[in-house]
């Protein structure tokens, strides 16, 4: 991002960034369009430019955002990490439970990180994929390895694409008009459905 973005009055840059959480939390990167950005935000294409390089500057700004807010709402929520269990397992769900309050509270940034998984251009995913696996070594990297079975990285492989499936389906869920705290007890359900199989196969 441009110095100018960062020096806009506070008011200005949050509808901005209110305008980009509503596309890009809404369509994919390829669909999302900076014309319909600049008319909610109510400034120029040609004045975006002023503050941005590119639509995939923007929007990587954007997916960080989202990922720092929910890793910081994590982290936050249990203590600045000192409450998190040291089983890796413990830890997964600890954070599930903690993060659904964020799911709740900002649709538009999970929708944002949701559609990360879909993105088709190899270079942008592999940018998407370093802002999120920055943020989730931040709480995940110190997880104790003792007892296990199987190789911890193996392990936070399908971890992570549990935490995939299970959002996703949140999000198609909530998408569908089911009020929230069925579709918050489904996807608290379905964690606690992974993690007991997981449990019963993954120590030694």
């Amino acid at each position: 991002m441009k110095k100018a973005f960062f020096s806009l009055p506070d008011a200005k840059r949050d509808k901005l960034i209110s305008s980009c959480l509503t596309e890009f939390g809404s369509r994919d990167f390829d669909r999302a369009a900076l014309d319909r950005i600049v008319e909610a935000a109510g400034i120029s294409k040609g004045g975006l430019y002023e503050y941005i390089s590119s639509k995939e500057e923007l929007y990587l700004y954007i997916v960080e955002l989202s990922y720092a807010g929910l890793y910081e709402h994590i982290c936050q929520s249990l203590g600045g990490g000192e409450k998190l269990p040291e089983d890796l397992l413990e830890r997964f769900a600890v954070v599930a439970r903690t993060a659904i309050d964020f799911y709740n509270g900002h649709p538009e940034m999970i929708g944002i990180i949701a559609r990360t998984s879909r993105i088709d251009e190899p270079l942008l995913a592999a940018k998407v994929a370093q802002i999120f696996e920055a943020h989730f070594s931040v709480v995940f990297s110190s997880t104790g390895e003792a007892g296990l079975a199987v190789p911890k990285e193996r392990l936070l492989e399908f971890l992570k694409w549990i935490l995939v499936k299970t959002r996703n389906d949140y999000i198609a869920e909530l998408r569908s008009g089911s009020p929230v705290e069925i579709v918050t007890s489904r996807y608290l359900e379905e964690w606690d459905f992974f993690l007991t199989i997981l449990r019963k196969g993954v120590y030694s």
